[in-house]
């Protein structure tokens, strides 16, 4: 990647000793995060630690932060803003995906071939079984459930009667738009993009690696990929390619904000990395461990960034990055030496120049003017004759 400005975190929170922590989640106005992972973390963002307990391997959060649903094993659990716990189900068999709406009114979770979601009062809201689940989605309309099998994409409405399915695709990664009128998902190096009633509106291949991570803008404007070509890779809503960027290594973990103002990547080579929608990297920050799945997360305005790397959770404003990517034009003044001898000198000459100098410092040349230096050789060119004069006077 090109350049830029190491950030500084403006709060540090860390677990317990010797616990580990894995994935995190930002609410939608940055004002909670939850990491988890052997233990759950909450965290205001001025770095206030809030709570701590329990443990988790997934971790979603609803977008005003007052529900998290968790997964340990085959149990899924709902504690409130407060740390405490609402409830727990269990489905059986080990939970590999776990989704919740933006309201925190619906919560599904899916493991093998067993798929199902309550009401956040710990209702059943309905079950059922397919193929090998990949991932689980609610659309935030809160019309359907969306799964990726091993063998499809499938639909089914909140009591899980098959709405649509595309039997000829297969698909991994899924995300849906905030109003749920598209859905995206991913495999290997193929991006597609679904309208909510189940119609393909297009299939792209996109040249490089397998995607790992995959981030939905809110507004259905922007498509974050991060790849196992250590490549940061980002669509429109057409599927055009706006641009790609490499890391050091795997990029595991990506998050965009609601307009696609604010992307994030983490990746395993232990950097953040902050662009804005243009591809400009605002920033990075080097983290002391590796940043892994679902471990990066940006609020829904952009401005508050989070990331986990197994030790700490960061908290970063995203105006740290702008001012790293902007810092103004130094100026290096050249300003000759007092005149020793009364004699008249040049006036200074200013040249502006790119550098990474603090704003305002300034760097001072004190080289003698071409003026003074031809004056000086004058005198001494005299020397030897004044001193031949005064032998002679002498004699």
């Amino acid at each position: 990647m090109p350049g830029a400005s190491a950030v500084e975190p403006l709060w540090i929170a860390n677990t317990s000793p010797g616990l580990e922590l894995t994935t995190v989640a930002i609410s939608g106005d940055g004002s909670m995060i939850v990491a988890g992972g052997d233990q759950l973390v909450a965290v205001s963002f001025d770095g206030t630690k809030l709570w701590s307990g329990w443990s988790s391997e997934l971790l979603e959060l609803s977008q005003d932060g007052r529900f998290i649903v968790t997964s340990l094993g085959s149990t899924v659990r709902i504690f409130d803003s407060r740390g405490l716990k609402l409830w727990d189900q269990s489905i059986i068999v080990p939970v590999t995906d776990i989704s919740i709406t933006p309201d925190g009114a619906l919560i599904a979770a899916s493991g093998g071939s067993v798929i199902q979601s309550w009401y956040n009062s710990g209702a059943g809201l309905g079950h059922n079984t397919t193929n090998q689940v990949k991932h689980i989605r609610i659309s935030p309309a809160k019309d359907q459930i969306v799964v990726t099998t091993d063998r499809a994409l499938r639909s089914f409405n909140l009591s899980y009667v098959p709405f649509w399915s595309d039997e000829d695709v297969q698909s991994d990664l899924l995300e849906i738009s905030a109003d749920g009128s598209s859905i995206v998902t991913a495999n290997g190096n193929r991006v597609m993009l679904y309208h909510g009633s189940g119609t393909l509106l297009w299939d792209r291949h996109v040249p490089g690696g397998n995607i790992l991570a995959l981030a939905y803008s809110h507004d259905g404007s922007t498509i974050v990929t991060g790849r196992d070509d250590n490549s940061v890779t980002v669509l429109d809503r057409n599927g055009n390619s706006l641009w790609s960027a490499k890391a050091g290594f795997w990029v595991t973990s990506v998050g965009v904000s609601d307009t696609g103002s604010v992307i994030v990547a983490g990746s395993m080579d232990k950097k953040l990395y902050v662009f804005d929608r243009t591809g400009t990297l605002l920033g990075m920050f080097q983290a002391p461990g590796m940043i892994k799945y679902r471990a990066v997360g940006v609020s829904g305005d952009g401005s508050r960034i989070v990331a986990v790397d197994g030790t700490n959770i960061y908290g970063f404003s995203s105006e740290q990055f702008s001012r790293s990517a902007s810092l103004p034009p130094t100026e290096v003044t050249s300003i000759p030496p007092t005149a020793a001898m009364n004699m008249t000198t040049s006036p200074a000459t200013t040249t502006t120049v790119a550098t990474t100098s603090l704003p305002g410092t300034q760097q001072i040349s004190p080289q003698i003017p071409p003026t003074t230096q031809s004056g000086i050789l004058w005198v001494l060119s005299l020397l030897p004759v004044t001193a031949a004069f005064l032998l002679w006077k002498r004699r």
